[in-house]
């Protein structure tokens, strides 16, 4: 995540030398309020929550609820039921891999050139893949950036990292967990910006748990609206717990707290305040649960994002009404992770793990928060509990940053 991810927390943090590196449920009152008349709720009333987390839709099949995937050009909207994602549709398939039976690939980028002439306001993002990709970051820069020919290079042969990309271009859109397809979408026609004459370039991280061969490929399709149709410009945040430390053969939660506030101030010359349109979180194959709540303020452990579960799944959701975050110092964030190994482990690729979250918002400036010690801070139950402190950089986002030349 992110949010871009992990990799430009990291070198984002190194650049300016700091000391660091996406559900609520609401209560529903006691008393009716269905007309005379109205049917009893069918099985799926229970269930559309756990489907949503999902990115699925709930189906009743004859008394019988179940979660399902919707079919492609749709997306599983809050009532439940699969809607069309809408907007105009770019596709794209990018080369095919073979990953052999435990190998796991990572250094490799894969680009798309848009040759776009005017902004793209991309709406949704899909994709859709059959490559066991563990996880996928993407950005958009302008066209002569990181020049070379499209298709599948190594990201060091052009000095593309993450850090670089978000600086010329911006950040479009992270992968869950292994997941086989997600759907990013934002409500209300908001959107990101894509300058004209940009180009679209995604790492390469794929792993192979099964005992056989996986060819297949990755397929990314943008969905943009008109100009005229956008009523939100969006902008992205991320926070990373960096400096994991899970002890062997037990149950433990990093939590890590955010102060916010302070830096976007300074950018933005306001109090704090953001509507928060799209969660994305993002652990290995430990990692148990993510939350995500307010730091400080009249609202203080209010809960923006709490999700259990592991990876394989699509794990984004996105809020319609937005969440609104204000008079908050910032975000308190974490996650819970069953280590059964007999060693420690760290913040890593691999069998190491990970706990981030990417979000769009609608807010005046982007920020990087990282964690990146931690620190023992005693039992909670069955749970080791470990804290550290956190960094932020906060830098000013520009909804009208020109893109790359036009091709000659």
């Amino acid at each position: 995540m992110g949010m871009t991810s992990r990799t430009v927390l990291m070198r984002t943090a190194r650049a300016v030398g700091m000391a660091m590196g996406l559900v609520a449920m609401a209560g529903c009152g006691s008393e009716s309020t269905e007309a005379p008349g109205a049917t009893e709720p069918g099985p799926c009333a229970e269930m559309v929550e756990s489907c949503l987390a999902k990115q699925q839709a709930c189906v009743d099949t004859g008394g019988e609820a179940r979660c399902e995937a919707c079919a492609e050009g749709q997306y599983a909207a809050l009532s439940g039921q699969c809607e069309p994602i809408g907007g105009s549709a770019m596709v794209h398939d990018f080369e095919e891999f073979t990953v052999q039976p435990g190998e796991e690939i990572t250094g490799l980028c894969q680009s798309w050139t848009l040759d776009n002439p005017e902004a793209i306001w991309v709406n949704a993002v899909v994709l859709a893949q059959d490559v066991a990709s563990h996880h996928s970051n993407w950005t958009y820069v302008p066209s002569d950036s990181f020049e070379g020919p499209d298709g599948v290079w190594p990201c060091a042969e052009r000095n593309y990292d993450q850090l670089s990309a978000a600086v010329v271009g911006g950040v479009l859109y992270a992968q869950s967990t292994q997941a086989t397809k997600e759907v990013q979408r934002f409500p209300n026609n908001a959107a990101v910006r894509i300058p004209p004459y940009a180009r679209i370039i995604g790492d390469v991280h794929l792993l192979n748990a099964r005992p056989e061969p996986v060819t297949g490929h990755v397929k990314l399709t943008l969905h943009a609206l008109a100009a005229e149709e956008v009523a939100v410009k969006l902008v992205p945040f991320h926070l990373d717990y960096h400096g994991l430390d899970i002890p062997a053969r037990s149950r433990s939660r990093f939590t890590g707290e955010c102060k916010v506030a302070e830096q976007l101030a300074g950018i933005t010359g306001k109090p704090f305040e953001m509507d928060i349109y799209y969660l994305l979180p993002h652990y290995h194959i430990m990692g148990r649960r993510f939350f995500l709540e307010e730091l400080g303020g009249a609202e203080d452990g209010k809960v923006l994002f709490d999700a259990a579960g592991q990876e394989g799944e699509a794990k984004g959701r996105s809020y319609d009404p937005p969440q609104h975050v204000e008079g908050a110092e910032g975000f308190r964030f974490g996650c819970e992770f069953d280590n059964t190994r007999a060693e420690r482990v760290g913040w890593g690729l691999g069998d190491q793990e990970m706990c981030e979250i990417l979000g769009f918002a609608d807010m005046g400036a982007a920020f990087e928060s990282t964690v990146t010690t931690a620190e023992e801070k005693g039992m909670d139950g069955e749970f080791q509990r470990f804290g550290g402190e956190c960094g932020t950089l906060a830098f000013p986002w520009d909804h009208d940053k020109e893109g790359g030349p036009a091709p000659q």
